[in-house]
């Protein structure tokens, strides 16, 4: 089903596109969340769920994950499904594909249909079965089990045991059986699986949390991808472009999780207009002591509104003009 060569070719171009959305990409998804990720913490824990829900939505805008729907209002139903899953998905989060069918079915439809919920249509009862991506783009970002599965990957997979693959709406119990079909896929061919071990641990340190799902899943979606997405032109200013050192580049991050956390202080009347001045002072001149000044706006994040019902809305993901996934 998958040429391990013809696996190390697609990667190397699936870095290429990925790179292109750069800082919003897969990889540094991944590993921030092998970051973040063990026994006591996760990344949908109440301590990282925030941050975790705006990484997520800066990489799914560029999917174009939402349509055909606006972005803000998927976004905002997104938030409420993490904080809804977040118990099911600490249970299943070390269970990798090749043990699929040891994961509690109960934790897997409940975060299927939490999802499900995000493009929650008026004539919903005129369809069967939920838009897969809808569910399996943001999960296989923040799991990596299971494929994204769009029209891309859904026309060139081709898995004949599973009826209703090749469609849009999917029901949870085809894509158990999909998902299962993998997982035979996988165990019945240690090459392959010691081939994404070793592509995990060359490209994110670790052989033992693998994103089988997302390597099955870049394998069909790249398929002739680079010369219809890229130019040369794009290729060689690529190529060219200047790199950003770690420091200079978690600077950026964390002054956009500043800028997010604010506006949500702003916008639920927990801070007022001239604090905000005031803290963004503090950020410019006290750079040694930014991680305590966001630590202190997640907690006020936290606290309840006084004499209002809290709320957690958010601001909507910045509009970026960089090449999409299709």
């Amino acid at each position: 089903m998958i040429d391990i060569q013809e696996f190390e070719k697609r990667y190397s171009t699936f870095e290429k596109l990925d790179n292109a959305n750069y800082p919003y990409t897969f990889k540094r998804f991944w590993s921030y969340k092998l970051k973040i990720e063990n026994k006591d913490s996760h990344i949908l824990d109440r301590a990282n769920r925030t941050k975790t829900a705006i990484q997520l939505g800066h990489i799914l805008k560029l999917w174009k994950w939402h349509e055909p729907y606006e972005f803000d209002l998927c976004f905002k139903k997104m938030e409420k499904s993490l904080e809804t899953i977040s118990d099911s998905y600490d249970r299943i989060r070390n269970f990798n594909l090749t043990e699929f069918n040891l994961i509690p079915e109960n934790d897997l439809r409940r975060i299927w249909n939490e999802f499900s919920k995000i493009k929650d249509e008026n004539n919903k009862s005129n369809f069967i079965g939920e838009i897969v991506e809808t569910i399996t783009k943001p999960l296989m970002l923040l799991w990596g089990q299971t494929p994204g599965f769009d029209s891309v990957v859904r026309t060139k997979m081709i898995l004949s045991n599973c009826p209703g693959f090749s469609n849009q709406r999917w029901e949870f119990r085809l894509w158990l059986r999909v998902m299962n079909e993998l997982q035979k896929i996988l165990n019945d061919n240690s090459e392959l699986v010691d081939t994404f071990r070793k592509k995990s641990q060359e490209k994110y340190g670790i052989a033992t949390i693998v994103p089988y799902g997302q390597f099955f899943d870049l394998y069909y979606w790249t398929e002739n991808k680079l010369d219809a997405l890229i130019s040369k032109n794009a290729v060689t200013l690529l190529k060219n472009k200047p790199s950003i050192s770690f420091e200079e580049e978690k600077k950026k991050e964390d002054y956009h999780y500043l800028v997010s956390l604010l506006n949500q202080l702003r916008s639920a009347e927990k801070i007022t207009a001239i604090e905000r001045r005031n803290i963004e002072q503090n950020w410019r001149n006290q750079p040694n002591n930014r991680d305590l000044l966001l630590q202190d706006l997640e907690r006020k994040i936290d606290l309840p509104t006084q004499n209002k019902q809290e709320t957690k809305s958010k601001p909507s993901i910045p509009y970026s003009r960089k090449k999409t996934r299709l």
